[in-house]
């Protein structure tokens, strides 16, 4: 079977048993953990569905985190990464296996974010209050965590696209600069430089509410 009919077959499955991140069952442990991305990629070639679904389950929460930078809800970055593993079933018996899975396959899933930005006309950021230590968070009434948010909220705002993103995924999503790096097609040492300046920027947007709380 080629890709064209696993692709085809694919379609007449539901959602949520094909690449529905809330509901999946867990695959095997021996094809999740050992196979390559070289190996599933080539059986799915053959027609191996389950191999697709190995796939997706290995890059959906990275592919998520990812799709996030570019929409505007969670349901939004689903339908993002939902057609970017559409896209990326089509075009597998065009891609040079030689080649890394990971760079190629986020190099869709950025384009398929891009062009949705391009439809919604703005990009999201979730207000947090991750920046704090968790003791002082629950200190905080209900109206400093409104100005908390208000404040990271705002300053997310001013961020560059690749300062916000960089600072998503490494501080709260937990990927390494790295993995970041792969994601974002860009140079490790770019990440770190965008990290720095993000974490700098919200700190400077939160001290008026430390120098506050420290002169009370």
């Amino acid at each position: 079977m080629s890709t064209a009919a696993l692709l085809g077959s694919t379609r007449s499955m539901s959602q949520e048993t094909w690449i529905e991140p809330r509901v999946w069952r867990r695959p095997s442990v021996t094809i999740d953990k050992i196979a390559t991305d070289r190996q599933l990629v080539r059986r799915v070639r053959r027609g191996d569905s389950k191999a697709f679904d190995v796939l997706v389950r290995r890059y959906m929460r990275p592919a998520l985190a990812v799709a996030w930078e570019f929409t505007e809800s969670r349901d939004d970055a689903d339908d993002v990464v939902q057609d970017s593993f559409h896209r990326t079933l089509r075009a597998l018996d065009d891609y040079d296996d030689s080649r890394p899975f990971r760079p190629w396959f986020f190099t869709i899933v950025r384009n398929v974010g891009r062009n949705a930005a391009a439809r919604s006309h703005r990009w999201d950021s979730d207000p947090v209050t991750d920046t704090l230590p968790a003791e002082e968070v629950s200190r905080l009434s209900e109206i400093e965590r409104w100005e908390i948010r208000k404040r990271v909220s705002d300053g997310l705002a001013l961020l560059s696209a690749n300062q916000r993103a960089c600072f998503r995924l490494c501080d709260l999503e937990g990927f390494r600069a790295k993995e970041v790096a792969e994601m974002l097609g860009m140079k490790e040492a770019t990440v770190r430089v965008h990290l720095f300046r993000a974490r700098g920027a919200l700190r400077e947007v939160l001290r008026p509410l430390r120098e506050e709380a420290e002169s009370q």
